[in-house]
């Protein structure tokens, strides 16, 4: 299992379109069967902020994930409307582990 926690910072005055995006790429990312979760998540303190938070079943389901259409539409979407390149940290789960818990 695969966790990915994806920091964005968007430029002001994009956020409504940013979470329009991500609602589009959510719901053809969690159709995908290597993904177990997928919340997109505004930071509380910054608007500008956002965190994707993802389970893959494995390492393969990450790149099926980007080679997928809506994946591809949001990216090319969404990066003019980054303040900087997004950060990710892969992470293993320590709990859950079991796939049926998420």
């Amino acid at each position: 299992m695969i966790v990915r926690v994806i920091n964005i910072y968007v430029k002001r005055g994009y956020e409504e379109s940013f979470k329009d995006a991500c609602r589009k790429n959510r719901e053809g990312s969690v159709k995908e069967s290597g993904i177990l979760r997928f919340d997109v998540l505004e930071d509380s303190g910054n608007p500008l902020h956002f965190i994707l938070y993802e389970v893959y079943k494995d390492e393969e389901a990450t790149r099926e994930h980007k080679n997928t259409n809506h994946y591809k539409a949001w990216r090319e979407v969404v990066e003019p409307w980054m303040a900087k390149p997004r950060e990710s940290v892969a992470c293993n789960p320590v709990v859950p582990v079991d796939e049926s818990d998420w």
